[in-house]
């Protein structure tokens, strides 16, 4: 699948004498060679397929990231004019919040599938060692693509075409312990919208109440939650998001109840959207945790080695893991 680059700049933060956020400005844009060429193509590949992403749209108060891009988009204002405003402004918001960020800032403006893009990302230059063709070894940098932890994608043909979606932003949530939206999502003047995690799990009731509605029997049940769970991890493995249409085609349709019309007239589920991994398990298994014990079983297995008494709340289950079953032979006290 092609991916034409337009656009393409990368600026530095760094951290100056004082311990605070810095600014170095490339001047002009980079040249689309093949080293650029593999560089995105690896970036949009790893952005299409990281989990967890969050979707959102401009904010009515603060529009100063949107004016840019307006500007972009209008030619009055040229990619690498744009990259500057756009640094200065993330570097004023970092040093707002005496926030210390250090890393290549890239702006990419790119086209795929007929869509039109711009990616904005804050990659780690990690230090390490190579050996030169003569055989020494030398220090060398590179750019950690997989562990990217800030970034931000706005779909500027959706931003065009359907400028009330709430979802032509998509982000990457940060680090550990800290949201994106520390400072992220204020210089991109936008506002969180559409949850994938929400509109998962409401995908989940909605099947459950499909299932009942149809009046299927326990196999039937079983099949189906088998034909989506296949459905949506094929998606997650191509980066590919939901369609509900397309998933409605793989259940096959009831001369009476057809899957799409049935979430369409019953849930506030969007036409398409990424599938939450975590959420998938709903699917095909029972999950619970609690004071200490965790128990997963595939839902096949209730009533028949599993069983659950709701009068006792206790749980039966007859035959357990191998694995499990030496560990609790290995602890059992012997007769006294």
């Amino acid at each position: 699948m092609s991916l034409d680059i337009e656009h393409i700049i990368v600026h530095s933060l760094f951290l100056n004498e004082q311990g605070q956020t810095a600014l170095a400005k490339r001047d002009d844009e980079l040249a689309t060679g093949p080293a650029v060429t593999q560089l995105m193509s690896e970036l949009h590949h790893i952005y299409n397929t990281k989990a967890g992403k969050v979707f959102g749209y401009f904010s009515d108060e603060d529009t100063g990231f949107c004016d840019l891009v307006r500007r972009m988009e209008d030619q009055s204002l040229g990619f690498a004019a744009f990259s500057h405003q756009a640094a200065e402004r993330l570097l004023g918001e970092l040093n707002r919040l005496d926030m210390q960020e250090e890393g290549v800032l890239l702006f990419v403006h790119y086209q795929w599938l007929g869509a039109r893009y711009l990616l904005i990302a804050l990659l780690d230059n990690k230090d390490s060692v190579t050996v030169t063709e003569k055989l020494d070894v030398s220090r060398a940098s590179y750019l950690d693509l997989g562990r990217m932890q800030l970034a931000a994608r706005l779909d500027l043909t959706e931003l065009q075409t359907r400028s009330e979606s709430k979802r032509y932003f998509s982000f990457i949530k940060g680090r550990a312990g800290r949201k994106v939206s520390d400072f992220f999502l204020n210089f991109l003047s936008c506002v969180e919208g559409m949850d994938p995690k929400v509109q998962s799990q409401g995908l989940m009731k909605a099947v459950d109440d499909y299932c009942d509605a149809r009046q299927l029997s326990k196999e039937e049940r079983e099949e189906s939650k088998a034909t989506i769970s296949k459905y949506c991890r094929e998606q997650l493995k191509e980066g590919e998001e939901l369609e509900l249409r397309e998933l409605s085609a793989e259940l096959g349709s009831d001369d009476d109840l057809d899957f799409y019309q049935f979430v369409s007239e019953e849930y506030a589920l969007e036409e398409r959207f990424p599938v939450d991994r975590s959420s998938l398990k709903g699917l095909t298994k029972y999950v619970g945790s609690g004071g200490g014990l965790t128990i997963s079983f595939d839902q096949k297995l209730l009533g028949e080695r599993i069983d659950y008494d709701p009068a006792t709340d206790t749980l039966t289950i007859r035959g357990t893991p191998p694995n499990l079953k030496a560990q609790l032979q290995g602890n059992a006290k012997p007769d006294a």
